[in-house]
C-alpha cells in the first residue's frame, strides 16, 4: 500500500513537472514565434544549403556565445572549455608566459603595462605603454584582451614572437622572447622615505593570494623598517578578483562599510570590515586604468576618510560579475550586481576622482603623482 502511495506521488511529480514545461515551452513559442521560427529557418537553410559543410559544435558555441553577446555588455562573455582555463590560471597568478599586463586602451589598443621585474619580458626591454601590433605573426588588431593573453600564454621554453609599437620613438620593434614559469606577486614593496620611514606598497592585481601578501609585506615593513606612513599604488591595476578587494581593504578600516552590492531584484548586500585595523597615515596612488577591485578599494578608503587619493580619475568599472560552471566544461561570466561605494556612489562609467588631480607628463621621468603623495605624508608626520 505504502510502495503504492510512493509510486503516485511520484507520477503526479514528473506529470507536473511536465505541464510546467510544456506550458513554457508554449509560452515561449508564442511570445517569441517570429524569432524562433527565423532561427530555426536559419539552421534549415545552413544544414541543406551551405557551400560549405557545417561543424555542429562550433554553430551551437557560436549560437551560446551569441545570446551573451546580445547583451551588449563587454564584461559579460561565454568562456570556452580552453578560455575558461586560461581564465583560472590568470586567477591563480602561475603558468607559462613572458610577464606582462596587457589592457585594452580608450582606442581599442592592446598595451602592455609594467613589465613584471625579472621576467623575459623585462629582460628583454618591452617597456609600458608599447602597444601590441603582432602575435606570432597574427595580427593583434581588434583583437580582444583574452584572445592577446591566450596567444602570449604558452609552454615554458616556447618562443614568442611579439611585434609592438612604441609610441615613444615612432618605430616597430620585433622580439623574440622564450617563455617561463610565471609567479606572479600581486604585491611589491619598498621603503621610499627613510627619514620620515614611508612604506610603499605597488598592488598590481587582485587574486586569490593579494590579502596574504598584502598582509605579509607590510607586517614586514612594519616590523623590520617600523614604517609609519604607507604609498599605496593601484595605478594601472586593471582589478580581478572581488573577495580579495574586500579582504584588503579590511586591513585599512575598522568595522566600516567597504562596498555595497545590488543585484538584477534590486537586493543589496553590504560588505563591512572586521574590527582591528592598521592605523597608519596613509596616500593611494591611481590613474584612469584604475579599475574595478582597484576602484572598490580606493573608494572605499576614501570615503571612510581612510586615506587621500592622488592621480588621475579612475576607469569607471562599477559592476560585478558572476562566474557559473557550464556542462560542456566552459563558464558563463555574467554581471550581476553593480557595485557603490560606502556613500553610495555610483562610479560606473564615472570613475573615481581623487584628493589631489595630479598628471605625469610622459615626456620625462619625473613620477609628480608619487612626489605628491610623501608631501602629503611628509606633513602628516611632521
Amino acid at each position: 500500500m505504502k510502495n503504492n502511495k510512493l509510486i503516485r506521488g511520484i507520477n503526479y511529480f514528473f506529470s507536473f513537472i511536465g505541464v510546467v514545461f510544456v506550458t513554457c515551452t508554449i509560452f515561449l513559442f508564442f511570445t517569441n514565434m517570429t524569432g524562433i521560427i527565423t532561427l530555426f529557418s536559419v539552421i534549415g537553410l545552413v544544414e541543406t544549403q551551405s557551400l560549405y559543410n557545417i561543424d555542429t559544435a562550433a554553430m551551437i558555441k557560436g549560437a551560446t556565445a551569441g545570446i551573451v553577446d546580445s547583451l551588449n555588455d563587454p564584461y559579460s562573455k561565454y568562456l570556452d572549455k580552453e578560455t575558461w582555463e586560461e581564465f583560472k590560471i590568470r586567477l591563480e597568478a602561475k603558468f607559462g608566459g613572458i610577464g606582462v599586463y596587457v589592457l585594452r586602451d580608450d582606442q581599442g589598443r592592446l598595451k602592455i603595462v609594467s613589465p613584471i621585474p625579472g621576467t623575459p619580458a623585462y629582460k628583454a626591454g618591452l617597456k609600458h605603454g608599447d602597444i601590441i601590433i603582432r602575435i606570432n605573426g597574427e595580427n593583434a588588431t581588434g583583437m580582444s584582451q583574452d584572445e592577446a593573453v591566450h596567444l602570449m600564454r604558452g609552454d615554458p621554453g616556447t618562443q614568442l614572437q611579439l611585434g609592438i609599437y612604441r609610441e615613444s620613438e615612432g618605430r616597430e620593434y620585433d622580439f623574440k622572447i622564450i617563455r617561463e614559469i610565471i609567479n606572479v606577486p600581486s604585491v611589491e614593496d619598498k621603503i621610499i622615505d627613510n627619514g620620515y620611514r614611508i612604506g610603499y606598497i605597488r598592488l598590481n592585481q587582485f587574486h586569490s593570494r593579494s590579502a596574504r601578501e598584502m598582509s605579509d609585506s607590510l607586517n614586514k615593513m612594519l616590523e623590520q623598517s617600523k614604517i609609519e606612513g604607507l604609498v599605496l599604488d593601484l595605478r594601472d591595476n586593471g582589478g580581478g578578483d572581488f573577495e580579495a578587494a574586500v579582504s584588503i581593504a579590511g586591513i585599512f578600516l575598522d568595522d566600516k562599510e567597504i562596498v555595497s552590492v545590488v543585484d538584477a531584484q534590486g537586493n543589496k548586500t553590504v560588505h563591512r570590515a572586521s574590527p582591528g585595523k592598521l592605523d597608519i597615515p596613509m596616500v593611494v596612488l591611481v590613474n584612469q586604468n584604475s579599475a574595478s577591485a582597484s576602484e572598490i578599494l580606493a573608494g572605499a578608503l576614501q570615503d571612510n576618510k581612510r586615506a587621500q587619493l592622488v592621480g588621475e580619475k579612475t576607469y569607471g568599472k562599477g559592476l560585478v560579475q558572476t562566474i557559473y560552471s557550464l556542462y560542456d566544461g566552459g563558464a558563463l561570466k555574467l554581471t550581476t550586481q553593480k557595485y557603490f561605494t560606502p556613500d553610495g556612489t555610483d562610479i560606473n562609467e564615472i570613475g573615481i576622482t581623487p584628493d589631489y588631480v595630479v598628471k605625469n607628463d610622459p615626456n620625462t621621468q619625473k613620477d609628480m603623482q608619487l612626489e605628491k603623495a610623501l608631501q602629503i605624508l611628509r606633513e602628516l608626520l611632521s
